[in-house]
């Protein structure tokens, strides 16, 4: 992960990520980054949802279509 925005979403700078094979789909970005925003929330869906600016109810579907949890 970019240690600039590991710093600006206050992570520590020395957790390792997977890194991908090749470039990820825009799917699996998505996926990716709503499995990390869960995490980081505490599972907390309505800050997701905040953080991502859509519904919870459009929160609750990609939830899921990407059959996360």
């Amino acid at each position: 992960m970019n240690v600039y925005l590991q710093r600006y979403l206050g992570l520590d700078e020395h957790r390792e990520f997977a890194k991908p094979a090749g470039f990820p789909t825009l799917r699996t970005l998505e996926r990716d980054y709503i499995r990390f925003l869960l995490e980081v929330t505490a599972k907390n869906r309505s800050e997701v949802s905040r953080i991502l600016s859509i519904s919870r109810s459009t929160l609750y579907h990609k939830i899921r279509q990407y059959d996360i949890m």
